[in-house]
């Protein structure tokens, strides 16, 4: 199964990617709409991953005052397990290739997966969106 991931081109793109988000976010954790939808408000680098042309998975990142902060990663439920969120975070960061700080603020249910990825945890943990999250910073 092979993934592609690519930069979004296009609102049609950033659609898909929101289907992702909302299926993901939304529905299933029940993070309001309010919070989730907010991308008109910031200027962000939306990524998506598809399968044989199937959107599956997407992410963004931002420039923040301390650094770029990598978030949304969202993979739809029946391709978890294969590869689709480590393919977005290596995407991110080898499309950064940035000697800024990176970081992103994980859930804590996936604090693991990114430390196989190079993330350390920093600082205490704290509530968005009404669920526990680590603040984690990209080691390289």
């Amino acid at each position: 199964m092979k993934i592609n991931i690519k930069i979004i081109q296009n609102d049609y793109e950033l659609g898909m990617c929101q289907l992702i988000r909302k299926e993901v976010f939304i529905l299933e954790q029940n993070i309001s709409k309010d919070i989730e939808m907010d991308d008109r408000l910031i200027n962000a680098t939306h990524i998506l991953a598809t399968i044989q042309d199937e959107p599956v998975g997407t992410a963004r990142w931002r420039e923040t005052e301390y650094g770029i902060k990598l978030e949304r990663f969202a993979v739809l439920k029946k391709y978890r397990g294969k590869g689709v969120g480590k393919g977005l975070v290596r995407f991110a960061i080898e499309a950064l290739n940035s000697n800024k700080n990176i970081y992103l603020n994980a859930q804590e249910s996936v604090i693991k997966f990114y430390e196989k990825l190079g993330f350390i945890s920093n600082g205490c943990s704290f509530i968005e969106a009404e669920i526990p999250h680590q603040k984690m910073v990209y080691s390289g």
